[in-house]
């Protein structure tokens, strides 16, 4: 059991617009991150303090992912918003940046190398491209205070880790959409992606807004 679609992508790519358009248009339940009220005050502190809570966080957010797998690979037709499989980038982000010690990372990556064992890919994983300053832009519009205290080069550390991660990514089927020049609303992707869904072979896709490229990209 697998769920069917998962999206991705750094901070502001988009990804709850695109998720709830497919939940409507394809009859899909939506997963979006597993929040509590212990997150939520994790995450601040973390925003004010990266190197105290950099580690903390982490791994907390290692254990909500696990969780929310699981009720991926149980319900199966569902869209998830972001997922363990690109968890480990932002303990890279930090530990790159001097902000997790090398114990923590190490200690990290052991603990998350066993889950992922544990998890299985979606059939569709869709990553959403988006420039750093579009993200930045994004962000800046919705005004959450916390993410407003990082500074621009934590948001380019991301955004380069998540462009390193798919550039070699062949766990299932990836869908590759440059949300900088699609529409904002994702006028029309849940057409393709019906199309995608009906291709039996692992394949990569790369839509511009203009036209879909599809791509076999070798083990």
């Amino acid at each position: 059991m697998r769920p069917l679609i998962i999206v991705e992508g750094t901070v502001g790519a988009g990804k709850t617009t695109l998720i709830n358009r497919l939940a409507e248009r394809l009859s899909l339940e939506p997963l979006y991150e597993l929040t509590d009220q212990k997150l939520l005050q994790i995450l601040e502190k973390f925003y004010a303090d990266p190197t105290k809570w950099g580690f903390q966080l982490q791994i907390y957010f290692l254990t909500k992912r696990l969780e929310q797998m699981k009720i991926g690979c149980e319900k199966q037709n569902v869209v998830m918003d972001r997922s363990i499989f690109c968890d480990h980038i932002f303990p890279t982000v930090l530990f790159k940046r001097g902000e997790m010690t090398e114990l923590e990372y190490l200690i990290y990556k052991e603990l998350y190398d066993q889950l992922i064992d544990l998890s299985s890919p979606p059939q569709l994983m869709i990553y959403l491209k988006c420039s750093t300053q579009t993200a930045v832009e994004r962000i800046k519009k919705r005004g959450r205070l916390w993410e407003l205290q990082i500074d621009q080069e934590y948001w380019e550390r991301l955004n380069q880790e998540y462009e390193n991660f798919f550039s070699n990514y062949d766990l299932s089927s990836l869908l590759i959409i440059d949300s900088d020049s699609v529409d904002q609303n994702f006028e029309g992707v849940d057409s393709l992606i019906r199309q995608i869904l009906e291709d039996s072979q692992k394949a990569v896709y790369e839509y511009d807004g203009r036209s879909l490229k599809r791509s076999v990209r070798c083990a």
